[in-house]
């Protein structure tokens, strides 16, 4: 009888804890051992307002673009608040960075008009009909990267961007000792920001662990190339930059074949790419 692919692998997830239930789940029928610790948080923004005033506006927009299923949430949830509901957009085009994100739009009854053949920003913006004049929303998190935005101005789109929600610092480093004991064999990241938020905690502890000895399995070459500056041995990229991907590039990580693995070296950073995130 064949063991399961990832038997013995203990597994650390960083990513938020609603999100990190489904990755758990997955890991653990393939025989991992997961260990979940979510370094972020996902909070509302310092000041709503603006996100309220889109959400009234929200039928006035020509494509709302959302790069998170945070995103979706948060917006879903300010769009309710200020008195519309999501039957509201019907004539609004929706995209979405990939399926988890087109996922949470179907969960509140919603078409999605556009969804990349690669799960990357830059490939709404270069993947959408001609945009000039028309008015986009990005309804996104607080330190999300300006690139997306910059494309669609570039091409002549009006667009709006909102803080949706807020990315902050979660775990502590006592929960972070706990995790790390036995030592993962893997952690994995799915944006920049949890391999910053891990680092920090890192630094935190009474006898600090480097980043090295956590080899990682990122979601995309943005979140690779922030782990590879932070020091982290990235052994495996997803190809396509999903969950499915992250399991996938974990799975043959674990079986030595280290596919995609990344090329960074740390201090390497490149803006080029975006995957699909926590933020």
């Amino acid at each position: 009888m064949n063991p399961l692919p990832l038997a013995g692998c203990r597994v650390l997830i960083t990513r938020p804890q609603r999100a990190a239930t489904d990755l758990a789940e997955r890991l653990r029928a393939l025989g991992a051992i997961p260990v979940p610790l979510p370094v972020i948080e996902i909070q509302p923004p310092e000041d709503p307002r603006p996100l309220e005033e889109a959400a009234r506006q929200a039928a006035t927009f020509d494509w709302i673009l959302f790069t998170s299923a945070n995103g979706v949430h948060a917006f879903m949830n300010a769009l309710q608040a200020t008195g519309g509901s999501p039957q509201d957009l019907a004539r609004v085009r929706l995209g979405a960075i990939g399926p988890a994100t087109a996922r949470a739009l179907r969960q509140y009854g919603l078409t999605v008009d556009y969804l990349p053949p690669v799960y990357l920003s830059e490939a709404i913006a270069d993947g959408l009909e001609d945009v000039r004049g028309q008015r986009i929303l990005l309804p996104r998190a607080d330190i999300a990267r300006r690139a997306l935005a910059e494309r669609l101005r570039a091409r002549g789109a009006e667009v709006v961007e909102v803080a949706a929600y807020r990315v902050a610092l979660g775990g502590d480093p006592r929960s972070l000792e706990a995790a790390l004991t036995p030592r993962p064999h893997r952690v994995t990241f799915t944006s920049p920001s949890t391999a910053r938020a891990l680092s920090e905690l890192l630094e935190r502890l009474p006898a600090p662990i480097r980043p090295a000895d956590l080899p990682a399995v990122c979601i995309g070459p943005i979140t690779a190339a922030e782990a590879s500056a932070l020091g982290f041995p990235v052994v495996a990229v997803a190809r396509e930059h999903s969950q499915e991907g992250l399991i996938q590039a974990l799975v043959e990580s674990w079986a030595g074949m280290n596919v995609n693995a990344s090329s960074l070296r740390p201090g390497e950073r490149t803006g080029k790419y975006d995957s699909e995130s926590d933020v």
